[in-house]
């Protein structure tokens, strides 16, 4: 049952991706060109909002053969902006886990998504060497 609830999160959180072009975006990038395992970390941005004052309530990591490796949301009510520089694996205050967070495995590909009043995603490529990278 948990897991049917988590895969219509994740489907949902895709929908809104999709859908939600009318929604303000959301960027996803690598903080640093040196990102790696175990823990790479993001900077999420909204264009529409002051610096690092991101509104976003989920977010999920997908590996791109589907598998959800991490996935959690705002703990309601939390009306408090949502932290913009993320760490794979650490959970941001005011969220809770929805899926606890597996291993990234070097040579795949995954893709991380926000949503809530924006949304956005980023795909990245984990070199053999266990090296972050933008995937394209």
């Amino acid at each position: 049952m948990r897991l049917h609830r988590l895969l219509h999160l994740a489907a949902v959180a895709v929908l809104a991706a999709v859908v939600g072009a009318c929604e303000p975006p959301i960027h996803i990038k690598l903080a640093s060109a040196a990102e790696q395992l175990p823990s790479p970390e993001f900077i999420i941005s909204e264009p529409s909002q002051p610096v690092e004052k991101p509104r976003y309530s989920y977010v999920s990591v997908m590996d791109l053969d589907g598998t959800l490796m991490w996935a959690f949301r705002k703990r309601p009510p939390n009306f408090e902006v949502s932290p913009a520089r993320l760490s794979y694996g650490v959970l941001p205050e005011g969220f809770e886990e929805l899926e606890q967070p597996k291993p990234l495995v070097p040579g795949r590909t995954y893709s991380i998504g926000v949503s809530g009043e924006g949304s956005g995603g980023f795909h990245f490529h984990v070199s053999h060497d266990g090296t972050i990278r933008e995937a394209r």
